[in-house]
């Protein structure tokens, strides 16, 4: 009888164990298209926090990212040192060179073997990549990459647990479409149709828009959220390089703002935010209310009005202290 009662109890544990998804329970049964995830902007330029010696865009390498919750890289593609070789640089090589396509793809793939339970995005960018569709394919087939590759762009997107369960937790997207018609297996699948990029990035003063506006059949939303500066370096100009300052409000309330205007401005879910620098400031609480998990802080209050006296001399209350204000364009103040 003992022997019996024990059995059943090991068996409810194992009913009760439950499947966890990009880190989170809930978001098993979501689709693919229906998570909040943060991005990171040109994931391989990383430069030191203290004592930098050339621009970057970030201070922790992929595999960092990875294991604190990105799961969306961006990795920008040229030519290397030859045509069959891919590099990642940003803005150029000779600003930040971050090594070879194949070797990010290595520390992809070796991340994704260790964590089976994780659905991980890359985004090839370069509209006019000058880098060998032949030799981007073959980076990936070197890596190993290809493995968990999902074959081409679904009709609609299964839930993260499918993905899991099939074994396909790596989406690739191709902004060139060049690139994206090299891989005769079908996954790189091209922004053209899938991919909305919203407007960006902007510049210190600017503001944040939510265009463009024809969406037609994308079923992806990605969000700029990072400002550039203009400025020289190694004796030439640049207009787009990484602004590493005030980073605690662009990586705090202004990517709540910008996130949630944009998704009241547009019919389909916000899925990327692509950022500078992860991991200054606060991404992980508005993600997580983007996504309604909970969150530090996170309480009944939240989710109640408070009601004020009736005084016509009174500024105007919103309706929550919590109330967030929408709109489709708004000021970058910092």
């Amino acid at each position: 009888m003992l022997a019996l009662c024990l059995v059943l109890q090991m068996s409810a544990g194992v009913r009760a164990a439950a499947k966890v998804c990009n880190q989170h329970e809930e978001l098993c049964s979501r689709a693919y298209n229906d998570v909040t995830s943060i991005s990171t902007h040109a994931s391989f330029a990383v430069t030191n926090q203290t004592k930098p010696t050339k621009p970057g865009t970030q201070f922790k390498g992929i595999n960092d990212q990875l294991n604190d919750g990105v799961r969306g890289l961006h990795f920008n593609i040229m030519q290397g040192s030859s045509a069959s070789e891919v590099s990642l640089c940003y803005p150029d090589c000779t600003v930040n060179n971050g090594g070879t396509l194949l070797d990010s793809l290595k520390v992809v793939k070796a991340w994704l073997d260790a964590n089976k339970n994780d659905v991980v995005t890359i985004f090839l960018e370069g509209v006019d990549t000058n880098a060998s569709p032949a030799a981007v394919v073959k980076a990936f087939t070197d890596s190993g990459a290809d493995k968990y590759a999902l074959m081409g762009k679904p009709e609609s997107w299964s839930t993260l647990e499918t993905m899991i369960d099939d074994g396909t937790t790596l989406v690739v997207f191709a902004e060139d479409p060049n690139i994206a018609a090299a891989n005769s297996k079908g996954y790189f699948i091209s922004y053209k149709g899938t991919v909305l990029k919203l407007e960006g990035p902007f510049k210190y003063g600017e503001e944040w828009t939510c265009g463009p506006w024809d969406r037609s059949t994308e079923s992806i939303m990605l969000i700029p959220h990072y400002i550039v500066q203009t400025t020289t370096y190694g004796g030439a100009t640049y207009d787009n390089m990484p602004y590493p300052f005030n980073l605690g409000t662009t990586n705090g309330y202004q990517y709540e703002f910008h996130a949630v205007s944009c998704r009241g401005g547009q019919s389909i879910w916000v899925n990327f935010m692509e950022v500078d620098f992860y991991d200054q400031g606060d991404l992980k609480t508005p993600t997580l209310k983007m996504n309604a998990l909970p969150y530090d802080g996170d309480n009944k209050k939240n989710f109640y009005p408070e009601f004020f006296d009736a005084d016509p001399d009174a500024p105007i209350a919103s309706a929550s202290t919590h109330a967030v204000p929408l709109s489709t364009s708004w000021h970058v103040a910092l």
